[in-house]
């Protein structure tokens, strides 16, 4: 896990003092220098946090803390057994994330904090309105599924798209103390379930969207759906929840949620407060009018994609609740460095048009598909897998969002402790009778290169599922892994031999 170097707090600090509601067993109060959720990285006069977790309890390991040294435990549920002081709260993760935020000073206090939730496009939002915000000299740090960035250092490769409520706090001071205006981060369904943004208001949220995914933690879409609009109890009564108001999914889950605060559409439907327009589209671009709280602003994006011009859009409508000008607006769109694996074109002057993309879900795969399928003139050759230890039960899904393509392979994704050939199983479950996919390669590799090796001149090969990731998880192996590298090797393999195809089409 990437996380920040600070100097351990020397200042001892009361939890009677911080949590005046807690109870306390075996003591009147616990002063703690630090506080940690995992046991073995207690150090002397830390708080060790209890965590209810899927499996067994944090207080299971609250023996090893003491003996590690912790000052006590923080819990919610006392533990009789365990000679320790123990301070009891009715919700640990929301106690834990506050703490967090306390002893890092707050410093969401000190940055304008935008959140992103849904099931697609977070990450495409966050880097537009990163590079919108930065090209209005308002320094953005980022948190999300492919980076953490603190505005002025190099950003590093992310170990998850909402940290930990620990990490998720250094950061943010991390950013304050970089000289960041604002932070914009993703946030995830586990992490509003797990509450880890606890202690943050959020002067912004974005909903993007909400389809089935994470139904392996998730109990059923109605519980995700609820989840992710949680977000709106976390922003503030004066700012703004900004959602993709064609959505009907977020409008339900808020109304579910009694969310109180009135959202600000942004769709297609010219009823929204902010409706978009589009004017054209080509493989590597589109371009949209859209109106601003007061105007009507033409924007390019360098992407494809009805999909593409909604992130673009909800980037462009936050960004001007945040003082930034059309101008500044349409120039970070523009000139916005796009997240790798999104669409990401592979050989853009090759005559086979190869692109690959994170799309995991269903509705991911069909609005890719969708898209690619009104901007060339030859075949659709899509190659996709599905994760290990997810939900098994989008992966039938998939396969049915993937038949409006022309060609279908079906190969090994990110298969970690589950069979592959259970997921790809599961994945030829969902071909109606008498249709089938028309290779099953459980080798990506392989895969990848049979799939170009089939495309003529203006076919497209679309391959899906990895995106940006740079390892293959299979079994207890991490491999390194790349699509977007081993379809440039392919199709340069193609251009050395020079085929009569290839040569044809010169």
């Amino acid at each position: 896990m990437n996380t920040v170097s600070y100097s351990r707090p020397v200042t001892l600090h009361s939890i009677r003092q911080l949590l005046p509601s807690a109870s306390f067993v075996g003591c009147g109060d616990i002063y703690f220098r630090d506080l940690t959720p995992h046991s073995d990285d207690c150090q002397h006069g830390d708080l060790f946090v209890a965590v209810p977790g899927t499996n067994c309890h944090g207080n299971k390991y609250g023996t090893e803390a003491v003996l590690r040294g912790a000052s006590g435990i923080l819990t919610d549920t006392p533990c009789p057994d365990l000679n320790a002081s123990q301070c009891v709260v009715s919700d640990v993760r929301r106690s834990y994330a506050w703490l967090c935020q306390y002893l890092r000073g707050r410093p969401s206090e000190a940055l304008k904090t935008i959140g992103v939730t849904g099931t697609n496009g977070k990450t495409t939002i966050t880097w537009l309105l990163r590079s919108i915000l930065n090209a209005s000299q308002k320094p953005a740090g980022l948190l999300g599924t492919i980076q953490y960035d603190d505005s002025r250092n190099r950003p590093v490769t992310s170990s998850m798209t909402t940290p930990d409520a620990k990490v998720l706090a250094e950061w943010l001071q991390r950013m304050a103390v970089a000289g960041a205006s604002h932070a914009v981060m993703e946030v995830s369904s586990h992490a509003l379930d797990q509450k880890r943004i606890a202690g943050i208001t959020l002067d912004t949220s974005i909903i993007t969207n909400i389809t089935q995914d994470h139904l392996d933690y998730h109990p059923d879409f109605e519980n995700y759906s609820s989840t992710k609009a949680l977000i709106a109890d976390y922003t503030h009564h004066e700012g703004q929840l900004i959602i993709n108001g064609d959505d009907l999914n977020i409008r339900r889950a808020l109304e579910r949620n009694r969310c109180v605060q009135k959202p600000i559409t942004v769709g297609f439907d010219d009823q929204s407060d902010h409706w978009i327009q589009i004017e054209s589209m080509d493989q590597s671009s589109s371009q949209f009018r859209i109106n601003l709280p007061s105007h009507v602003v033409n924007i390019s994006i360098a992407r494809p994609g009805k999909y593409n011009v909604m992130n673009a859009a909800l980037a462009a409508v936050t960004a001007s609740y945040h003082g930034c000008s059309d101008e500044q607006i349409i120039n970070g769109i523009e000139n916005a460095a796009l997240p790798p694996g999104r669409l990401q074109q592979v050989c853009s002057d090759h005559p086979i048009h190869c692109f690959v993309d994170y799309a995991h879900t269903p509705d991911a795969i069909e609005n890719v598909i969708s898209t690619m399928k009104h901007l060339i003139d030859g075949k659709l050759i899509c190659l996709f897998g599905a994760g290990g230890n997810r939900d098994r039960s989008k992966r039938s899904l998939m396969t049915q969002a993937a038949l409006g393509a022309d060609r279908i392979i079906l190969t090994a994704d990110n298969s970690r402790q589950e069979s592959t050939q259970q997921i790809l199983d599961d994945l030829i479950s969902g071909f109606p009778a008498g249709c089938c996919a028309d290779r099953v390669e459980p080798d990506r590799r392989t895969a990848i290169r049979w799939a170009i090796e089939q495309a003529e001149p203006g076919d497209c090969v679309l391959i899906l599922g990895r995106g940006h990731e740079t390892s293959q998880l299979i079994g207890d192996q991490s491999i390194p892994f790349d699509d977007a590298r081993e379809a440039k090797q392919v199709l340069n393999d193609l251009s050395a031999i020079s085929s009569p195809i290839l040569l044809k089409s010169a």
